[in-house]
């Protein structure tokens, strides 16, 4: 009896869910700004520093390529791509429709749970007011709970890595507390108009977020 073969399956598993961490790594460190726009990955230091072989790590680079935030260069190399600062209004224009799109869906589907996500949300939102970096996050958390509620799979995973790409703006979203409080109050206004299942109040409320969002980042660009 071949003895290797029960355990190719576990193998396959195990690599999966290494896989799936890594790009979550590489996706937050996009997202938070810690790797730049047009940096260079380097895939030896990257399996050493997560303490993983190449292996993982390839197959990650790989998918995050089909996403379209890396992209492999004629020389091997791998970098991730650049976002122009005169591509920042097409790129919230693609985001804001994506967005309207996907809350208007969750408008109709949220459930209680969902929306008492939200809910603590907020107030995570609150507690970290005087942390950019954290409040990043939890605007990402936030929207993401929209995203899942929408039960779509295209969208969510079509919005994912928009919103991933925002770090590469190296523009602070949280910079100014005129910016955070206005960020606050937008997010309460979305989740109100979710509780209500009103799509066309959710859009509203989910454009103006975005626009604001977008207005402000370009005024530092």
């Amino acid at each position: 009896m071949n003895k290797s073969s029960p355990s190719e399956p576990t193998k396959t598993r195990k690599n999966k869910t290494l896989t799936d961490q890594i790009m979550a790594h590489l996706r937050d460190a996009i997202h938070s700004g810690n790797f730049n726009s047009d940096q260079e990955i380097d895939l030896s230091k990257l399996a050493r520093d997560l303490s993983t072989s190449r292996t993982p790590v390839r197959e990650s680079i790989r998918q995050l390529i089909t996403e379209g935030l890396l992209e492999l260069l004629p020389s091997g190399a791998v970098r991730v791509i650049p976002l122009p600062a005169e591509e920042v209004e097409i790129f919230y224009q693609a985001l804001c429709q994506l967005e309207i799109a996907t809350a208007r869906i969750a408008a109709a589907n949220i459930t209680d749970v969902e929306l008492e996500m939200l809910n603590a949300n907020l107030s995570l939102f609150l507690k970290a007011r005087s942390q950019p970096d954290k409040l990043s996050q939890i605007d990402s958390q936030f929207h993401n709970i929209i995203y899942n509620a929408s039960n779509n799979d295209y969208l969510l995973q079509t919005l994912k890595p928009l919103r991933t790409r925002m770090g590469l703006l190296k523009v602070q979203a949280f910079d100014t507390p005129a910016r955070i409080n206005a960020s606050y109050k937008e997010h309460v206004a979305i989740l109100e108009a979710l509780k209500s299942h009103d799509p066309d109040l959710t859009e509203k409320a989910i454009a103006k977020h975005i626009t604001n969002a977008c207005m402000h980042r370009q005024s530092f660009l």
